[in-house]
């Protein structure tokens, strides 16, 4: 399915524009300057962005996606280079062999040939990953093996998990709650119209398919967060197809949406360190963004594979409950010492999450064929083409502690504000045991280093 994905883009391509800031201060390569200078110190002059965007649009480029602090630009790559400098064109990433993932690259430096006195610097996009470890679509999940682990269908055993069930039996269920999930797509699966939920999709860009979920992880993490918060308006904003990817557009566009709840299960291919003033100026516009800590991903500047954990988003770990109800660490998950943000510790708190080896855990519906229906299939009981796979990582950790996270909202914990870990820290139920996949032990105290307050769940009515 890659090879037209391959055609396509090599006929159309993207770039991140910075604009330059009101008082001169740029993040470039080192997001810390954050820890010590509030966001409105990288803010440009006001109606700096219009002017860009009219510029790059005159020239016949289309602005795909724009905030206060950045924007997508894309076009052919010959356009790119007239405006740009060079054309910036599809790559294989050479590193992950089990899927063909590609990448955009610049074929010189970058710098804008309109208003030059407005832009501090343009990029190449940085990829993304999705966290997830290692025929007719059924109404309902088909019959799985006993594997002697404890399996949670949803939206059930989802919504008691985290105690939304009583909140819902008392009407609140996320009415009014806009929430923006930035992942691989939703595709329309009978589960979700069996349910009733409110879901649109949004492309990150014009060329991204909006009716399909090549991979299958965003259709499978909107229906965790819909059981928890049944009653939200989520609007999926597709970030990917099978081959590509485009997290920070498609970030810029959900922030565009301005949700109340940003949910982000995935991290980025290298750094991107751009993206992490996107999430300060959200989290300054009042969004609570969630991030995942990642399946032994950290944000080692030297590491592939990159988790987000931006000071104000919400890190989201894992917890994994036994059949016998302990909670314990999940050895699948990762906990670190941030070295883009010295003394920030992730995560903020947990969600329910699988083991080693696979994440196996939770039952969820997916576009029937799509890439992780095939490969999930090879080990989770389900047919590579019945719409349904099992898993969990620290991706379902976050939808869920979105939806855990909406429900709030509707509470008015906040009101208007991004929430904090601090907000929700009552909430959460203490583990003491357990180790993550990075090593960090609970060491029989919470909060502690593996899992933040503990495991979030939703407080009960009144």
């Amino acid at each position: 399915m890659t090879a037209p994905e391959t055609d396509r883009f090599a006929r159309y391509g993207v770039v991140t524009v910075v604009p330059r800031s009101a008082t001169g201060a740029a993040l470039g390569d080192e997001p810390a300057l954050l820890l010590s200078r509030p966001v409105t110190d990288f803010l440009p002059a006001p109606g700096t962005v219009d002017r860009l965007a009219d510029a790059y649009a005159r020239a016949g480029l289309a602005v795909e996606a724009r905030t206060d602090v950045g924007l997508t630009v894309g076009g052919a790559p010959e356009l790119l280079a007239e405006v740009f400098g060079h054309p910036v064109r599809p790559v294989r990433n050479k590193y992950i062999r089990e899927t063909a993932r590609y990448e955009l690259t610049a074929a010189g430096p970058l710098a804008s040939r309109l208003l030059p006195e407005l832009v501090a610097e343009v990029r190449a996009p940085r990829s993304g990953f999705e966290l997830a470890p290692g025929g007719a679509v059924r109404a309902l999940p088909p019959p799985l093996p006993d594997t002697g682990r404890t399996r949670l269908r949803l939206p059930g055993d989802a919504a008691r998990l985290a105690g939304a069930d009583r909140l819902h039996a008392a009407g609140i269920r996320g009415d009014g709650v806009r929430v923006a999930m930035v992942d691989t797509g939703l595709y329309d699966h009978p589960h979700h119209r069996a349910h009733g939920y409110d879901t649109r999709v949004v492309p990150a860009l014009p060329v991204l398919d909006p009716a399909a979920d090549e991979r299958g992880h965003g259709t499978a993490m909107s229906a965790l967060l819909l059981a928890v918060a049944p009653g939200v308006e989520l609007t999926m904003v597709k970030m990917a197809c099978e081959g590509f990817s485009f997290p920070l557009a498609a970030f810029q566009r959900a922030v565009s949406l301005a949700p109340d709840v940003l949910s982000c299960s995935w991290g980025t291919l290298r750094e991107e360190p751009h993206l992490h003033l996107e999430v300060a100026n959200a989290l300054r516009r009042g969004i609570t963004v969630l991030f995942a800590a990642g399946n032994g991903s950290t944000d080692r500047r030297t590491a592939m594979f990159q988790s987000v954990a931006t000071p104000g988003a919400l890190t989201v770990g894992g917890v994994h409950r036994g059949p016998d109800g302990t909670l314990r660490a999940s050895d699948l998950a990762s906990s670190y010492r941030s070295a883009a943000f010295p003394g920030r510790r992730v995560p903020d708190l947990s969600g329910p999450c699988g083991t080693l080896p696979h994440g196996d855990h939770i039952v969820f519906p997916t576009q029937p064929g799509c890439l992780f229906d095939r490969r999930n299939s090879a080990y989770d009981g389900t047919a590579p083409d019945d719409g349904w796979l099992v898993s969990s990582g620290t991706s379902g950790a976050t939808a869920y502690a979105a939806g855990v996270v909406a429900l709030a909202v509707q509470r008015g914990v906040g009101r208007g504000r991004a929430l904090t870990a601090d907000d929700l820290a009552a909430d959460c139920l203490p583990v003491t045991e357990g180790r993550t996949l990075t090593g960090d032990d609970c060491g029989g105290t919470c909060p502690n280093d593996a899992v933040g307050h503990g495991l979030l769940t939703a407080a009960p009515a009144g």
